[in-house]
């Protein structure tokens, strides 16, 4: 499976810089989720990367950060506010993230398709199609 994840650009940035590997959510997708789309948020409004999923954590919070604390893209503080109010935190943890030469529009996933709030599923077939477009190493 593959899912859609918009990330604001501060974050898709540290992605894209190798200083974030996991992508840090209050739920996690399916299990069975093999890749993430990175779509940028406002002002940018593209879809950046593809990563491939290395593990999903669910853990108590402290236990996240502990995990993920070198790799999070985001500070201690920002991490507690996120999951203010929660017991359990989520991590993405990437294997490795391809850049898009080209960064491009949702609507060449699908002319219907919309950005969601939180995270989507997008079909095999598109996900095989735009893995065809010119991509490097993050």
């Amino acid at each position: 499976m593959i899912a859609f994840y918009p990330i604001k650009p501060v974050y898709t940035e540290r992605i894209l810089s190798g200083e974030k590997r996991y992508e840090l959510r209050k739920r996690l997708p399916n299990p069975d989720v093999r890749y993430i789309l990175i779509y940028c948020t406002t002002p940018i409004a593209k879809v950046l990367a593809y990563a491939k999923v290395k593990a999903m954590h669910k853990e108590k919070v402290n236990d996240i950060w502990k995990l993920v604390s070198s790799f999070a893209g985001i500070t201690e503080i920002d991490f507690r506010e996120y999951f203010e109010g929660n017991d359990l935190a989520c991590a993405i943890e990437f294997e490795y993230v391809r850049r898009f030469i080209r960064p491009f529009d949702v609507k060449e996933i699908n002319p219907n398709f919309k950005v969601p709030q939180s995270f989507c599923y997008i079909q095999r077939q598109d996900f095989n199609r735009i893995k065809r477009r010119k991509t490097e190493n993050v």
